[in-house]
């Protein structure tokens, strides 16, 4: 399998305009347009489109571009919403920076993938696991009250089949486009899988305190699923719009 990395004929120029743009417009769903700091779970932050932002940042501009976007949309997020009510933690800001550096290589080898059985194997069996892992780890939990057991695991479930079937839905439309939609959603599943829940757990962990480290994973598992459906619809449509800037590499 030979990796061709995705390009595009934008200008430097163009880029840095569209590196601020990128910014401004993760900042607002990042912070305006998303869950934040619930005062039970300050870990948890879900966004309407900020990860999809940061990600097609990254794919549009290039690895660098992205880490700027991923990198400046976190600082800029605290310092204008966050500075007297919450504490700095350097180590989210990291989490998003690797993100926007790391998604446009994720998506380069992605888009290289000819088996789609097994893209879609891979993706399905992995969510399974985790879901199937948070279920048992909730119900055998003696410190977990009886109404979490039974809908954490349930809306999971939801979500879980939710996103099989977008998957799938996504499959049959495809018109065409420099990434197919089905390439979309896997290389989103491993992007959100290794930089939000892996890399980002440990980096919460660290910040928040290591023993906290199962339910930072488990609140960021059930995140994931949610993450993984919006970013393969934002970042198909907003391939849609730019797929004249995309060049062909053979």
């Amino acid at each position: 399998m030979r990796i061709r990395f995705i390009k595009t004929n934008i200008s430097p120029i163009q880029k840095i305009c569209l590196t601020g743009l990128f910014i401004a417009l993760a900042v607002i769903c990042q912070k305006v347009m998303a869950v934040n700091y619930i005062p039970a779970l300050p870990f948890v932050r879900v966004s309407f489109c900020g990860p999809a932002l940061i990600i097609f940042a990254s794919i549009l501009l290039g690895p660098f571009y992205g880490l700027i976007v991923g990198a400046a949309s976190d600082l800029l997020g605290y310092l204008i919403f966050d500075p007297r009510t919450n504490p700095m933690f350097f180590q989210i800001t990291l989490i998003y920076a690797v993100l926007g550096f790391a998604s446009y290589f994720v998506f380069s080898l992605v888009r290289s993938i000819t088996n789609r059985k097994l893209m879609f194997g891979i993706e399905v069996g992995t969510l399974l696991l985790i879901w199937g892992a948070a279920a048992l780890f909730l119900i055998t939990n003696a410190k977990v009250e009886l109404v979490f057991k039974i809908i954490v695991p349930i809306a999971c479930g939801l979500l879980f089949i939710g996103l099989i079937l977008f998957s799938l839905l996504f499959k049959g439309k495809e018109d065409n486009p420099f990434i197919s939609p089905l390439h979309i959603c896997f290389a989103s599943f491993i992007c959100d899988f290794f930089f939000l829940l892996w890399f980002g757990s440990l980096m919460k962990a660290w910040a928040f305190g290591f023993n906290l480290f199962i339910t930072i994973f488990l609140c960021q598992a059930l995140v994931m699923f949610v993450n993984v459906v919006l970013d393969t619809f934002f970042i198909s449509i907003f391939q849609r719009f730019t797929k004249k800037y995309f060049v062909e590499v053979r």
